[in-house]
């Protein structure tokens, strides 16, 4: 069954937007996190950097097995006072996430498979106020060709 990129970007954002106390940001991937004026705590956004084609036969009638590598970005706010503690806090927050995105729910995993590929960054902004986060996912599933 092919599955577009689209649908399963959507489908790990409703599965992230189900994490308690997150909420999905008003920037697109690729932007979202770059504006220190458009970060707010506890939101992300979700994209999908790259497809890249699994080594399989390809035809157009039965379409591409590939990989898609989907990004969730995600933000949160680092208390003045309790900052080790505000570092805990999001890896708390990002094992959860990790988690939504793994559960084998039969809308999440609808003809695709999805693995964890890593965590791709864990910063804190120069000013200390926010921690910007990504974590990667890699998903095989059929394109259609045609």
């Amino acid at each position: 069954m092919a599955v577009t990129v689209k649908s399963i970007r959507q489908r790990v954002e409703t599965a992230v937007d189900a994490v308690t106390g997150f909420t999905v940001a008003k920037h697109p991937y690729g932007i979202f996190g770059r504006d220190p004026a458009a970060v707010l705590h506890k939101r992300f956004a979700v994209g999908c950097p790259t497809t890249t084609p699994a080594p399989a036969r390809q035809r157009v009638r039965d379409g591409a097995t590939v990989y898609t590598r989907v990004a969730v970005t995600y933000t949160m706010r680092i208390r003045p006072k309790d900052q080790v503690d505000s570092y805990d806090t999001a890896l708390d927050a990002e094992a959860e996430i990790i988690a939504a995105a793994m559960a084998e729910t039969t809308t999440l995993w609808a003809g695709v498979s999805i693995g964890f590929s890593g965590v791709t960054m864990r910063e804190i902004d120069p000013a200390g106020e926010w921690i910007i986060g990504e974590i990667e996912f890699d998903v095989l599933h059929i394109l259609a060709l045609a």
